[in-house]
This record gives C-alpha cells, structure tokens and sequence, in this order.
C-alpha cells in the first residue's frame, strides 16, 4: 500500500510526462501579456554570432545556393577536404547547394551504416576519409549560439557527428531567443524526430588537468552559414 507521500510523487511523475504548454485556438502558443516582444531578426544574428564566436565556432553570411556553395568550398580548401556528407538537398533549405557543391569539385559521399554492429563499424570506418558534414538546422538559438538538429529521413545524425568538420546552413528565419522561446512556439518538438540534440560550438573534452581538447567526441570544428 503507497502512503500519501508517494503517491502525490506520482501524481506529479505522471502529470510532468503529459504535460503540454497551452495554445491559441489557431495553434500558436500564447505569450504573456507582459513579456518582451521577440527581438528583430537581425539583433538575433548578431547575437547568434557573438555566443558561437565565444565556443570557438564560425559565422558566415550568404544568399543564395551559389553563394553558400562559395562558402563551403573555401571552408573545403582550409581543411584539405574534398568529400563531404550531408542531409538531403530539400532538409539543408537551400535548394540546389548539392549540384553547386558538386560544380566546386566537392564529393557527395551517400552511406548507408548497417543495423548490425560488425558492419556498422566496417561502414563507419569507410566513412573515415571524409572531410566535411553538411546540415541545415531546425532553428539556431540567439542567447547560447546553439543549432537544434532534429534526425530523420533524409537528415541522418552522421553528418552532424563524424567528420571533423560540420556546416550548418541556417536561415535567419529560423533564428529564436532561446530554447525556452522555441519550446514554447513547438511544444511537441521533442516528437519530431527519432534524435533532436543541440548543438553549441565544436566538441570539448576536458581532462583531470582541465586541459581542453576539440573533437574527441564530435567535430573539432563548427561552421554556421546564415542566409537571408
């Protein structure tokens, strides 16, 4: 038999699983009367910037699939890379980037990582060699300078993880204040895919030392491009 403690333990357990943040009749999530309006989208980019600049990531600007191929073409040549895997044309937003891509000299790499782990690692260490992970995003977060990935078809988790160097073509649309702004407009966002994970800056690996290390876990290096 449960004491009354434990079961307004429960109560809440189950209450924080079913919780949903309320909305207007017309889908959108209701903001208070008293907070502050969202910032202009510029103000987001610039602040975007400055929080990724701060963990050692890069921002770029371009418009258009021409000029975000330019982009990663130079991005290419820095690092001696001249293969690359991505999300599907239609997942980066930016359509065209792949066949422009191809026109810069740079490879597509397609994989397909078996289920079975013996030839899931025979598959992974085919992938070595590869330079570049192209991405979109599902939104980029101003206050941390996060990009929030959410996996799928056509947007496997691989190109954001296993090359050292990943790029992300954000739209400026896509550009929120914070991770609570964006959870509040896309309440169920966790449910949107089999993976959602943010992303701020390269990955850092710190020994007992405090000595920091890039890449041990991830990419040593993180590009975003913004376009308009």
């Amino acid at each position: 038999m449960t004491s009354p403690r434990e079961r307004i333990l429960a109560s809440i357990r189950d209450g924080l699983l079913k919780a949903s943040l309320p909305a207007e009749p017309n889908g959108a999530t209701s903001r208070r009367p008293d907070s502050p309006a969202p910032p202009a989208v510029r103000e987001m980019a610039d602040q975007f910037a400055a929080a990724l600049t701060a963990l050692s990531g890069h921002v770029h600007r371009a418009s258009g699939a021409e000029g975000v191929a330019g982009v990663i073409a130079g991005i290419a040549r820095a690092h001696q890379a001249a293969s690359f895997i991505s999300w599907d044309d239609a997942h980066i937003g930016c359509p065209g980037l792949l066949a422009a891509l191809s026109s810069h000299g740079l490879e597509r790499v397609t994989y397909d990582v078996s289920s079975d782990r013996d030839r899931r690692a025979a598959d992974v260490h085919a992938l070595a060699g590869v330079g570049l992970g192209v991405t979109g995003a599902h939104a980029a977060l101003a206050d941390n300078g996060g990009l929030v990935l959410v996996s799928g078809p056509g947007r496997g988790r691989l190109a954001s993880v296993l090359p050292p160097v990943h790029v992300a073509v954000v739209d400026e649309r896509r550009l929120r204040p914070s991770l609570e702004a964006l959870l509040r407009e896309e309440p169920r966002l966790l449910d949107a895919g089999s993976n959602v994970v943010i992303v701020a800056g390269p990955s850092r690996t710190a020994d007992i030392e405090m000595t920091l290390t890039h890449g041990v876990h991830g990419p040593k290096h993180v590009h975003v491009i913004l376009t308009p």
